[in-house]
């Protein structure tokens, strides 16, 4: 057979057995709606904030009281303690540095001559004073001379007072040739050695005090709020209300963790930064090693700020815009509601209303949102 006649016949064969196939094997479609299956969610339970918030900063171990050296008197350094050295530590008291006290003492001892020479005329004056009294009441001298005496005596009692004044102010001067040490501390830094004249009023050192170490923590204005702080134009905060502070630094490979107290707060806004500077004070004992942190060191702070009332802690991603979150009612319902954010961490997020320990919170899974649509939640371990 011709091939142009045997394909033709081949491909309509094989159309009519189909098609008898499908008469005989018609497909039967179902009137029953195919069963919707719930989303997946995961879900999870809110934490309860029962800690304090803690507002995180950084700053600088400084020596809350630093005063400059100065002799009131002038002169040549005859003396210079060995702890008057930069690094060096003294105790209330210690004599640091003495002045050359030869011409204090010259000066001491025409004043105290001076003043018994006073002494001795106002007490001849005195004596002369009652003579002419009592000459006068026998009309033996004239009022004049009786004025001229007592005139003698006043003048003579003035003199006196001066010498006086002046003998106070020679002991003063030889007292002043002695330096002693305010209070305990350490020297920071030293200016002058032995034979060097210094003026008065010359900067000779410069002392820490060792009583108190301060760090001044820059707080973002947001976290004030955290704080409870109340306001003052001076900025102290009442000791009652002082939050605590824990300092944390790395030094010579250990870590160093030390308790402080948040003292007062800068009345002003820092312009460059937008924050306000809070300043935290570390009670020292120099006698007690625990108790130190080495001056310059740079520490982490934690500030201690107040506990939240109602509040829960929630990852951030069960978060919606416009502060609302999605909650899972008993029935496998999904729920938009409202709630007040009150703090946003680096994961998470602390809320307050609309939910308990109990709410079933959204976690992930989410993205087109009905009101009241059925979900299948799983909850995260």
């Amino acid at each position: 057979m011709n091939k142009k006649f045997f394909l033709p016949l081949v491909v309509i064969a094989s159309g009519l057995a189909v098609s008898v196939l499908l008469v005989l094997n018609p497909n039967e479609i179902s009137d029953i709606a195919p069963e919707r299956v719930p989303p997946l969610l995961t879900v999870g339970y809110p934490e309860p904030v029962n800690e304090p918030f803690i507002i995180h900063s950084q700053g600088t171990v400084e020596a809350a009281h630093t005063i400059a050296l100065s002799p009131e008197v002038s002169g040549r350094v005859a003396f210079v303690s060995d702890s008057f050295q930069r690094g060096g530590s003294f105790h209330q008291g210690e004599v640091l540095l003495k002045l050359d006290d030869t011409d204090a003492k010259l000066q001491l001892k025409r004043a105290e001559a001076q003043a018994e020479q006073a002494a001795a005329d106002s007490k001849i004056t005195e004596n002369d004073l009652v003579r002419v009294q009592q000459l006068f009441k026998q009309k033996l001298v004239s009022k004049q001379s009786l004025e001229q005496a007592e005139l003698a005596y006043a003048r003579a009692r003035a003199q006196s007072a001066a010498a006086a004044a002046f003998l106070d102010e020679a002991k003063l001067a030889l007292q002043r040739t002695t330096l002693f040490a305010p209070f305990d501390g350490r020297v920071k830094q030293e200016l002058v050695d032995v034979g060097q004249f210094v003026s008065r009023g010359e900067h000779l050192a410069d002392l820490i005090a060792l009583s108190f170490f301060e760090v001044r923590l820059p707080i973002a204005r947001d976290q004030l709020s955290y704080l409870k702080l109340p306001f003052s134009a001076r900025g102290i905060i009442p000791e009652s209300e002082q939050p605590k502070v824990r300092l944390i630094g790395d030094f010579a490979g250990a870590e160093w963790i030390r308790e402080a107290k948040l003292i007062r707060t800068e009345a002003f806004i820092d312009q460059s930064t937008r924050q306000v500077f809070g300043v935290a004070r570390l009670a020292i004992d120099a006698d007690n090693p625990n108790t130190l942190l080495p001056l310059g060191l740079f520490v982490k702070a934690e500030i201690e700020g107040s506990t939240p009332l109602d509040a829960y802690r929630l990852p951030r991603s069960s978060l919606s815009p416009g502060a609302r979150i999605l909650i899972v009612d008993d029935e496998n319902r999904l729920w938009l509601r409202e709630t007040e954010i009150l703090r946003l961490e680096h994961d998470h997020a602390v809320v307050r209303g609309g939910i308990n320990a109990s709410t079933k919170i959204a976690i992930r899974g989410f993205n087109a949102i009905v009101d009241g649509m059925h979900v299948n939640p799983v909850t995260e371990n």
